[in-house]
């Protein structure tokens, strides 16, 4: 579960508790593949960012998908929402779930 230190946010995020931290986007692209209407993408920084936060319960649910697929991290909450905590639990179960008995290097 990424939880956040607001004090780091990329300066384009939108206000509230989704945000990338600044300067720990790698580009993957991935977030913004689970949340194309939240997130946006600042060409000439090669940074990602939450240009809104979610108001739907669907756009809450894309929003906790992004934090969760983030590869390394940048994609963060900063909020005390229990349900998008346990949200976030329940995503890494699953994703290990997926992968018992796979051996790392096996993708496919």
């Amino acid at each position: 579960m990424r939880l956040g230190n607001s004090n780091k946010k990329y300066p384009r995020n939108a206000p509230g508790p989704f945000y990338v931290a600044n300067g720990e986007c790698i580009t993957c692209m991935a977030p913004e593949h689970e949340a194309p209407d939240l997130m946006g993408f600042d060409e000439e920084a090669m940074h990602c960012y939450f240009k809104k936060q979610p108001s739907t319960p669907e756009e809450l649910e894309r929003a906790t998908r992004a934090v969760w697929v983030s590869c390394c991290g940048a994609v963060q909450y900063s909020g005390d929402d229990p349900g998008v905590h346990r949200r976030l639990v329940e995503l890494a179960e699953e994703g290990l779930r997926r992968r018992e008995g796979k051996l790392w290097w096996k993708f496919w």
